[in-house]
C-alpha cells in the first residue's frame, strides 16, 4: 500500500527516518533509497561532480565490483529490475551496472577520503628510511614532513592515521594542521597533535587506527554568483599537513593512511581513541582499488597536477586526465592486462576503459581476501572507562573475544597467496556465534569507506 503513495510522500517517509527498515520492505522502496543518494551526490557536490565521475569511472567501477564478495545480492536486486548494462554507454556513462545500482556506495567514497602513501608526498632522510609502494617506514629519521591537498564537501570529519608501532619513538611531537582557505578569502587552520604518552598508549606490533582530532569545514554563507568567483560553491580544497615540531628522534613505526572521514557511533559516541588488530601486513589494510580511485580522483580535481597549494583557480577544478599517470597506479592484484602486454603493445588508452580490460577472476580474488574471512576481532580503547562500559552494555564484552583470539594465525589461513586462482566463488564471513561482542559481526565497517543515511 505504501508504494501507491505519491513519491513525495514516500521520499520523505524515508528522510523522515533513513535508519529503519522501510528501504527493506520491497524492491520499489530500496531501489528509491538508492536513488536518493544520487540526488545527495549532486546536492553536497555540485553538479560538476558529474563529468569527474565519468573521468574516474574505470576506477571507480573497479571499486565497487569488489564490494560484490559481500553485497552482490543486494546489489543485484536494483540492477536486474533497471535493466542496467554491464558496459559503458557513451551517451549514458553513469547508467550502468556498478555505478547506479551503488549510489551509496559512490557517496561514501566521495565523502570520505583516505590518503594513502605515496612517495611524492613525504619528506625524510634516506637512506635509513624508505617509502615502499603502499607504506612508509619511519626508521631513525630527524626529517618527517607530509603534504596532500583534497576536495572536501562541507560537514563533521574525523581524523585518524593507521600505522603500526613497532619500538615507536617521537610520535608525540608530530603536528597534523588542516587548511583552507573559506568563501570569504580568509584563511582557516586547525592544528591536531597526539597524546604525548602515545608512545607508550600504542600496542607494539599491530595495526591501529588512532583518532586524532575532529574537524568541520563550513557550509558556503555566500552567493557565488555574487561574491566570490575563484571559490567552488559546494566544495573546499583543503591541505593536510604532517611535520615534526621538535628536534627529537622518531624511530619504529610505518604509516599505512591518513582518514578524513565521516563521524561514526564507534568514535563519536562512544569517544573511541584507537582501534587494534594483530597484524602488520599492509595487504590487509590497503586496499588497492580504493587507492587508484583516490589517486585518479585527487588528479581530476586538482586539474592535471597533484598541486599542493590549496589557493587554486575554480577554471582548473576537475580539468585533470588521470589517463596521464597510468604508470602510477598499482595493478599488483587488480588486472593482467599491463603484466601480460609487451612493451609497445598498448598504444591506446580505450581499451582499460573496458570492462573486459580487468580480469574479474583475479579482481574478485582479491576482494574476497581484503574484505572475507579474517579480522573479525578487534581490541577497543576508549578514552574514558565510563565509554567502554557503555560500549560492553551495549555490544557486549571485546575482550573476552580478544583474549579468545590471541592463538589464531591469520597470516597462515587467509594470505593472497593462498587462494586458489580458479577460485570464483565468494561468501561474507559467517558469524561467530561464540563471540562475545556483536558489534561489526562480519568485520567489513572499518574495510571500506564510513557509510551515510539519508
Amino acid at each position: 500500500m505504501l508504494e501507491k503513495l505519491p513519491t513525495e510522500i514516500q521520499v520523505r517517509l524515508l528522510k523522515l527516518e533513513p535508519s529503519s527498515s522501510l528501504k527493506m520492505v520491497n524492491s520499489h522502496f530500496y531501489i528509491l533509497y538508492n536513488d536518493l543518494f544520487y540526488e545527495r551526490i549532486i546536492s553536497t557536490f555540485g553538479e560538476d561532480i558529474v563529468p569527474v565521475l565519468i573521468k574516474v569511472l574505470p576506477w571507480l567501477r573497479t571499486y565497487i565490483k569488489t564490494l560484490d564478495s559481500f553485497r552482490r545480492e543486494s546489489r543485484s536486486v536494483i540492477s536486474s529490475r533497471l535493466s542496467l548494462p554491464f558496459y559503458v554507454d557513451e551517451e549514458n556513462p553513469l547508467n550502468t551496472i556498478y555505478i547506479k545500482d551503488s549510489w551509496r556506495y559512490v557517496y561514501s567514497i566521495l565523502r570520505n577520503k583516505r590518503l594513502f602513501a605515496e612517495y611524492g608526498d613525504y619528506k625524510i632522510d634516506e637512506p635509513t628510511n624508505y617509502i615502499y609502494n603502499h607504506f612508509v617506514e619511519i626508521n631513525r629519521t630527524y626529517l618527517l614532513s607530509y603534504t596532500k591537498t583534497m576536495w572536501l564537501a562541507p560537514g563533521d570529519y574525523n581524523l585518524n592515521i593507521g600505522l603500526v608501532v613497532k619500538h615507536g619513538n617521537g610520535l608525540g611531537t608530530t603536528k597534523f594542521e588542516i587548511r583552507y582557505e573559506n568563501d570569504r578569502g580568509d584563511i582557516v587552520t586547525e592544528t591536531f597533535y597526539p597524546p604525548t604518552n602515545i608512545n607508550d598508549i600504542l600496542p607494539k606490533k599491530q595495526f591501529c587506527l588512532l583518532r586524532l582530532g575532529e574537524f568541520s569545514i563550513p557550509s558556503s554563507r555566500t552567493n557565488h554568483d555574487s561574491f566570490n568567483k575563484s571559490h567552488h560553491p559546494k566544495l573546499y580544497k583543503v591541505e593536510l599537513t604532517m611535520e615534526e615540531i621538535g628536534l627529537y628522534l622518531k624511530s619504529g613505526f610505518r604509516i599505512f593512511f591518513i582518514d578524513l572521514a565521516q563521524p561514526t557511533v564507534l568514535f563519536n559516541q562512544f569517544d573511541l581513541l584507537y582501534y587494534t588488530v594483530r597484524e602488520t601486513d599492509y595487504r590487509y589494510f590497503i586496499n588497492i582499488p580504493l587507492k587508484n580511485f583516490y589517486k585518479a580522483l585527487n588528479y581530476i580535481q586538482n586539474g592535471n597536477s597533484d598541486n599542493l597549494s590549496y589557493q587554486i583557480a575554480l577554471k582548473d577544478y576537475g580539468t585533470g586526465d588521470p589517463f596521464e599517470i597510468l604508470d602510477s597506479y598499482d595493478d599488483k592484484f587488480v588486472t593482467d592486462s599491463l603484466h601480460n602486454r609487451k612493451a609497445g603493445q598498448v598504444d591506446s588508452l580505450t581499451d582499460l576503459k573496458d570492462p573486459k580490460a580487468i580480469s574479474d577472476k583475479q579482481l574478485m580474488r582479491y576482494a574476497d581476501f581484503y574484505f572475507n574471512k579474517a579480522f573479525i576481532r578487534r581490541y577497543f580503547k576508549f578514552n574514558t572507562i565510563y565509554q567502554r562500559r557503555q560500549f560492553v552494555n551495549r555490544y557486549g564484552d571485546f575482550e573476552l573475544d580478544w583474549k579468545k583470539g590471541e592463538n589464531q594465525n591469520f597470516n597462515s589461513t587467509n594470505t593472497y597467496d593462498s587462494y586458489s586462482h580458479s577460485q570464483s566463488t565468494f561468501s561474507l564471513v559467517a558469524p561467530d556465534t561464540n563471540r562475545a561482542c556483536i558489534y561489526d559481526l562480519h568485520g567489513l565497517k572499518w574495510k571500506i569507506p564510513t557509510l551515510s543515511e539519508l
